[in-house]
């Protein structure tokens, strides 16, 4: 009876340490969040670049028995050439484009303003697309805070680019490394999650890839069927702004409508048809069947996740509220709802 007694007692002695290890990494976490988001938002970006390089490096080592580092080293080089060559056959003709749009959206605004002009309601609005009278001096202002923006977001890519690639390189170790912070009692529950957030991030990528080529490329036939000015680059820029879901396409459809509403109102209305049929395709089509391994979160969750982000981390907190939240989706389940509170695990783990 004693020797039961004791047993119970060490059992809950190990649940309260077991538990204890994951309210400190859970307590960390926040922490870094709260005083330096911007290194576990980079971290978190580098792993989603590991992952992305894992499978490309897996298949190299499948087929020449290169060591991990060597296949991984040798898919960045490979990616780095194809994007150079990519933008050696593509600059000329994007550039021109990146800069004729440049010109052309003030000219956008200014002749959307004239035409507003005509009624009491345009007139107000208007207002909202007048050029002030000291532009020259605010677009200065806005150069230098644009160029210093840039050189943070050039910043930010190398730390992404280097943490991804020693992620990459040396995953069992950093995985060994944050199992090693919780409980022995745990360990083969925090493997089974990992594994499952490695599972939702490989999903998620795929996803997002083959849907923003797909997008932009639906964008780009239909903006050259409309005859829409400059639709190479609104395209790449659709593409691009896919990464971010249901924002990105708004933010992409902008400055095609202010073109096109140069050319005709009509026309601006068609283009806005136009990426509002992409966005259903992309997002109740092609998303859903490529990340149908995925545990998805409701899109209400997600718009809330990305409002969240935003408002906390900006840009980058947007960028990343959806991968964020699949995986905080899978931790909570595994870690709340099935290890703390008992639930059983979902039908699909069970088998």
């Amino acid at each position: 009876m004693a020797q039961a007694t004791g047993t119970r007692g060490r059992r809950c002695i190990a649940m309260s340490r077991a538990q204890a290890s994951i309210l400190i990494l859970v307590g960390l976490v926040l922490a870094l969040f709260v005083l330096v988001p911007e290194v576990p938002l980079l971290g978190f970006a580098g792993l989603l670049l590991a992952v992305a390089l894992s499978l490309p490096a897996g298949l190299v080592m499948r087929w020449t028995g290169a060591p991990r580092w060597v296949a991984v080293l040798v898919v960045v080089l490979a990616l780095v050439l194809l994007a150079v060559a990519a933008a050696t056959l593509a600059a000329g003709p994007l550039a021109d484009q990146a800069r004729q749009l440049a010109e052309d959206l003030p000219n956008s605004l200014r002749a959307l303003r004239d035409r507003l002009n005509g009624d009491p309601w345009g007139a107000w609005l208007s207002q909202w697309l007048s050029v002030p009278e000291d532009g020259a001096s605010q677009g200065m202002g806005f150069a230098a805070l644009a160029a210093t923006t840039t050189l943070g977001w050039f910043g930010n890519a190398a730390v992404i680019l280097l943490v991804g690639v020693y992620l990459a390189v040396h995953p069992t170790a950093y995985v060994a490394g944050l199992r090693a912070l919780l409980h022995p009692s745990i360990d083969g529950a925090a493997a089974a999650a990992l594994v499952e957030c490695g599972v939702v991030l490989r999903g998620w990528l795929a996803g997002q890839a083959f849907a923003m080529v797909v997008s932009g490329t639906l964008t780009w036939i239909g903006l050259t069927l409309l005859g829409v000015p400059l639709a190479g680059v609104l395209a790449v820029l659709a593409a691009l702004l896919g990464f971010i879901p249901n924002i990105g396409p708004v933010i992409a459809a902008v400055p095609a409508m202010l073109l096109a509403a140069t050319i005709s109102p009509w026309l601006a209305l068609w283009v806005a048809l136009l990426f509002v049929v992409v966005q259903f395709i992309e997002g109740n089509i092609l998303t859903p069947l490529v990340q149908a391994e995925m545990a998805d979160l409701p899109p209400a969750a997600l718009l809330l996740a990305q409002v969240l982000m935003a408002s906390f981390f900006g840009l980058l907190g947007v960028a990343l509220a959806a991968p964020l939240a699949a995986v905080a989706a899978v931790l909570v389940r595994r870690g709340y709802a099935e290890g703390w509170l008992g639930r059983e695990p979902a039908r699909d783990d069970a088998a």
